[in-house]
C-alpha cells in the first residue's frame, strides 16, 4: 500500500496536512530547507491548478446540461412540426409537400420473405420421463415455431414425421413421449406472421438404446444419420431414471 494516496485529492491532502510540521521539524527529520521550499511551491501550484480545474469542470457540466436541455427541446418541438408536415403531405396525396419540406417520404413496408432456420437443437431428459427440446432462432415479433417428431420402434425403421406442436418460445417439453421406442427425433421450422415458413432445421435425436425407453440401454449410443442432425443418448443410470419416471406417469394416467 502506497504511503501517499495516488488520487489527486488524496495527494493534496497528504502534503497539506504535513508540510507545516515538516518545516517546523526539518532538522530532526533531516530535511533540506531548500527541498521544503520546492515542495511548498509545488504544493501551492498543484492546489491552485486543481481548484481551477474543478471550477471549470463544474462550469463545463452546467454548460453540457444546458446544451442537452436545449437540443432536447428543439427535437421535441421540431418533431411536432414534422408530424404536421406529414399530415399535410398525406392530405395532398403526392410527394410535393415532402419535397418542399426537404423531408424524405415514408418508405413502403416490404414484407419479410425469408424466415430464419432454427439451429443448435438440444434435448435433455427430465426427471418426469419427458424430453425437453431447446434451440436457437432469430425470433421476430409474432413469429412462432412448428415442431415435428419422428419415432423409431425397437428393431424397426423410423416412422414418418408427425406434427407435434406450435410454440412461441425457443424451448418445448414433450410430455407424451411414446413408450417402447428406440429413439425419438425432432425438427423445427419458423413461421412468420405473414405466413412465410423457413426450411426445416437439422433434426436432433434422443436414443434409448436397443431395449427402448422401457429399459436401460446396454451401451450409450452416439447419434447419426437423418438430415445431418445429431443425437443424444442416455447413460444406464439416466435411462433407468427415465424408465422409472415414465412407468410412474403411465400408472398415473391409468388411474
Amino acid at each position: 500500500m502506497s504511503t501517499i494516496s495516488r488520487t489527486q485529492q488524496g495527494t493534496l491532502d497528504f502534503f497539506n496536512l504535513r508540510i507545516a510540521d515538516w518545516a517546523a521539524n526539518a532538522e530532526q527529520l533531516e530535511l533540506n530547507p531548500d527541498d521544503l521550499a520546492t515542495l511548498s511551491a509545488l504544493l501551492s501550484a498543484a492546489q491552485s491548478n486543481f481548484d481551477a480545474a474543478k471550477q471549470l469542470e463544474i462550469e463545463y457540466r452546467a454548460a453540457v446540461d444546458l446544451q442537452d436541455e436545449s437540443i432536447e427541446a428543439l427535437y421535441n418541438f421540431g418533431s411536432l412540426l414534422v408530424q404536421q408536415i406529414r399530415v399535410a403531405a398525406k392530405k395532398d396525396g403526392t410527394d410535393t409537400i415532402y419535397a418542399l419540406a426537404k423531408i424524405d417520404p415514408p418508405k413502403d413496408r416490404t414484407p419479410r420473405t425469408v424466415a430464419p432456420v432454427p439451429t443448435g437443437l438440444s434435448i435433455r431428459a427430465t426427471s418426469f420421463g419427458d424430453l425437453t427440446l431447446t434451440f436457437e432462432a432469430n425470433k421476430g415479433l409474432g413469429s412462432v415455431f412448428i415442431i415435428e417428431r419422428q419415432t423409431r420402434p425397437i428393431g424397426g425403421q423410423p416412422g414418418t414425421w408427425v406434427y407435434a406442436d406450435t410454440i412461441s418460445e425457443k424451448a418445448w417439453t414433450d410430455n407424451n413421449v411414446p413408450n417402447g421406442v428406440a429413439s425419438v427425433r425432432y425438427r423445427v421450422r419458423t413461421k412468420l406472421t405473414n405466413g412465410v415458413l423457413s426450411d426445416w432445421s437439422d433434426d436432433k435425436g434422443f436414443f434409448f438404446g436397443t431395449s427402448g425407453n422401457q429399459a436401460a440401454p446396454t451401451q450409450a449410443q452416439q447419434a447419426s444419420g437423418g438430415g445431418g442432425g445429431g443425437g443424444q443418448s442416455l447413460t444406464i443410470e439416466d435411462a433407468q431414471a427415465l424408465k422409472d419416471a415414465q412407468t410412474a406417469k403411465g400408472a398415473m394416467k391409468a388411474s
